[in-house]
């Protein structure tokens, strides 16, 4: 059979199987080596025979690249790069730009063998994996996180339980990987208060695998003490979380008056939240609505706690109206004394508020029985000059002796005896006459 042109169909079968078959000078080996940065790599070129003439190293496509390094021809010198048995490439203090394909040429009489090395420069993380636990968006379930960045390429990270991989696990819900960090999802339905997980890491030039590990907890609660408002003023209700993993959501809600409640901020309530604590501020207290306990709710995916916050409002205290009693209270007391002391004592004299002569009690004699003995020596005349001056209010003066002692006459305006009917004083000098008289 002749196609069109007078070319034999023979031919072409022939073209079409020489096609198929591969050429000699492109058949080859790959692999796979590891460096890591600041390090040194042998690249190895397999298969080399002792009939080759010549071994050249490509970085690239041989068909696209100049030689990197030959056996027989000298190129540029480069420190880095050294040829071992004639065949086999070092490269020393890799860098990240060393990676990618490398070709090896041996050359021989008839055909050419090439064998391919691709070349990965590794960069190890320098820190320790960190490993951290979260509540899923609606609360109820778990969340593990596990991070190692900073190593090329990315790490391989391992969540276990127990010696066990979750990823085998029934309790996982969902896996998932960004670049340097690994995110297992838990059911809740299966924690339990301090259980312990365990992130392992590995990488391609590291032998040894650090690890993290994660201690799950039900929230601890405490609170302040009881508070007291008065009506009309604001109040504010402290919780805080002293122990939970991974950390609690925080909720207020009412207590015997509306059981289960939740409060929603907004009117006279304030909810205010700072990383463990919560703030209750109740604005306008009632006595009527807002006397009571009120529950402060901790909840995670591990678990949930309660604890009882109470509050009493009461009236304001008057306190000009407690002042003013106390005032009032204490001058009545005041002349309460005073009244009792004057009954029992009417003659108590109060020396700094009444002169000596106005105060007959304290010249008084306190037997009544003492003698008064008076002594004049004037004559008749002269007492009636004596009666005149005491007319006009000049004080007679005279010596007596009461109870042994020497007393001073008080002024006839202010009586000794008073209470008796009796005068001690000056005799005048007609009585004294008449005394006389009738003596002879």
């Amino acid at each position: 059979m002749r196609l069109p042109g007078g070319t034999p169909a023979r031919f072409f079968l022939a073209l079409c199987v020489w096609r198929l078959v591969p050429r000699r000078d492109a058949a080859g080996t790959e692999e796979v080596v590891f460096g890591e940065v600041g390090g040194s790599i042998l690249l190895v070129c397999r298969n080399v025979s002792k009939e080759a003439t010549e071994v050249v190293w490509f970085q690239g496509d041989p068909r696209s690249f100049p030689p990197l390094f030959s056996s027989r021809v000298s190129f540029p010198p480069d420190v880095r790069f050294s040829l071992v048995d004639n065949s086999s490439l070092r490269i020393s203090e890799l860098r990240l730009q060393d990676q990618g394909n490398y070709t090896c040429r041996e050359v021989l009489n008839q055909t050419d063998h090439e064998h391919r090395v691709q070349l990965l420069v590794a960069n190890p993380p320098h820190s320790a994996p960190k490993c951290w636990a979260e509540a899923s968006p609606s609360g109820l379930m778990l969340q593990l996180f596990c991070s190692w960045p900073g190593g090329h390429p990315h790490p391989t990270l391992h969540w276990r339980e127990e010696g066990h991989d979750l990823e085998n696990s029934s309790w996982v819900i969902s896996s998932s990987s960004n670049s340097d960090t690994h995110v297992e999802t838990l059911n809740s339905s299966h924690l339990s208060h301090r259980k312990v997980f365990k992130c392992v890491g590995s990488h391609v030039v590291k032998q040894e695998e650090p690890a993290c590990t994660v201690e799950i907890k039900i929230p601890s609660l405490e609170s302040e003490p009881p508070k007291t408002c008065f009506v009309g003023d604001n109040v504010t209700l402290t919780c805080r979380v002293t122990e939970g993993t991974p950390a609690a959501r925080l909720s207020w809600l009412r207590g015997v008056s509306q059981p289960g409640a939740e409060i929603r901020p907004g009117g006279r309530y304030l909810i205010a939240q700072e990383g463990n604590e919560s703030r209750l501020t109740i604005r306008n207290c009632s006595q009527g609505t807002d006397g009571g306990c009120y529950v402060c709710k901790a909840q995670n995916p591990v678990g949930l706690r309660e604890l009882f916050v109470c509050l009493t409002v009461e009236q304001p205290v008057n306190i000009v109206g407690v002042v003013g009693a106390v005032v009032v209270l204490s001058l009545l007391a005041v002349l309460t004394v005073t009244g009792v002391v004057l009954y029992y004592n009417p003659l108590l004299c109060l020396r700094g508020f009444q002169p000596r002569s106005a105060c007959p009690a304290a010249h008084r004699s306190q037997d009544s029985g003492d003698v008064l003995v008076l002594v004049d020596s004037e004559d008749e005349d002269e007492g009636k000059g004596e009666e005149e001056t005491t007319s006009s209010s000049t004080k007679h003066e005279a010596m007596a002796l009461v109870n042994g002692n020497s007393v001073r006459a008080a002024s006839p305006s202010c009586p000794t005896e008073g209470d008796h009917g009796e005068q001690h004083g000056g005799v005048s000098p007609r009585e004294r006459r008449g005394g006389e008289l009738r003596g002879t």
